[in-house]
């Protein structure tokens, strides 16, 4: 038998390298849904070793060191600091168009404390590198670090002036929905927005879960509420779209409501089995057994 020539043999060994991460970075993100973070960080560190200049292996793993921080002592969350911002900041010297693993740094730098290396104006640094790249995803980056430092003027105008600057675009609807019904608990005007966003894209699927949670918080027109999360349960969220067990729980929360505790108690139960560790999924649960 003849031997394979030398680019052959090459094109097969990178086409047998980028499966076997594909596959590590596949069964990792499962492992990160169902909250087994150590079997995550275990594939994600393997996906890295393999493939130590993939952008996606990297920011995976960085997720995965947030995980893992949340549940450990004081101490070790210090140590697995360090990991995850620098996993993060890996990521995006390999990639600078990764928005993901910028907004994850907006969140690092924000949440963390000095001595951990959180800083505000690495914060406002990465949001205008997002904002150059994506105007959109670079005001809701401005505006969640606004609203962590308690300046919730400037993160509504934020996303006041994303719906100004692309009208059209139902995802600058749904953020402004967002904050005006998370921040602001303007009901009326978080439903519009929710509504704008539907008119503009009736394919539009995460403002059907957000009119869902907006009659579950409100106590207003159950029949739509439910019929639009149902909806939503029925699509297979993209990355960025919330999950399906933030689906359940609002459902959970509609039907609680409305005083129907099995079917609430089905949906949280739904919930749970998604989000094992999720804090406001199991006490929800406890009210409704």
């Amino acid at each position: 038998m003849r031997p394979l020539p030398a680019l052959l043999l090459l094109f097969v060994f990178s086409v047998s390298v980028f499966a076997g991460e594909a596959e590590l970075l596949t069964s990792g993100r499962a492992a990160l849904e169902k909250g087994d973070v150590a079997k995550a960080v275990s594939l994600f560190e393997k996906a890295v070793a393999a493939s130590p200049k993939s952008a996606e292996a990297h920011f995976l793993l960085g997720r995965a060191y947030g995980a893992q921080a949340q549940k450990a002592n004081v101490l070790k969350q210090a140590s697995l600091a360090k990991k995850v911002s620098g996993a993060f900041e890996r990521a995006v010297e390999l990639d600078p168009n990764y928005l993901d693993a910028r907004q994850a740094l907006v969140d690092y730098y924000t949440l963390a404390p000095g001595f951990m290396g959180g800083s505000n104006e690495k914060a406002l640094a990465q949001a205008a590198e997002i904002k150059k790249r994506d105007p959109l995803q670079g005001h809701r980056a401005y505006s969640r670090i606004y609203l962590r430092d308690k300046k919730t003027d400037l993160a509504r105008k934020e996303l006041v002036d994303a719906v100004r600057e692309q009208p059209n675009n139902p995802r600058a609807h749904q953020s402004l929905g967002m904050f005006l019904i998370n921040t602001d608990k303007n009901y009326s005007g978080a439903l519009h927005e929710f509504e704008m966003a539907l008119e503009l894209d009736p394919a539009y699927m995460p403002a059907y879960l957000r009119i869902g949670q907006h009659a579950a918080v409100t106590g207003t027109d159950f029949p739509r509420g439910e019929t639009s999360i149902k909806k939503y349960l029925g699509h297979k969220p993209s990355g960025e779209e919330p999950n399906l067990a933030t689906a359940w729980y609002w459902l959970g929360m509609l039907y609680e409501k409305q005083g129907r505790k099995a079917e609430a108690k089905q949906s949280f139960s739904n919930a749970l089995k998604l989000v094992p560790d999720d804090k406001n999924v199991k006490e929800a649960l406890k009210r409704v057994s």
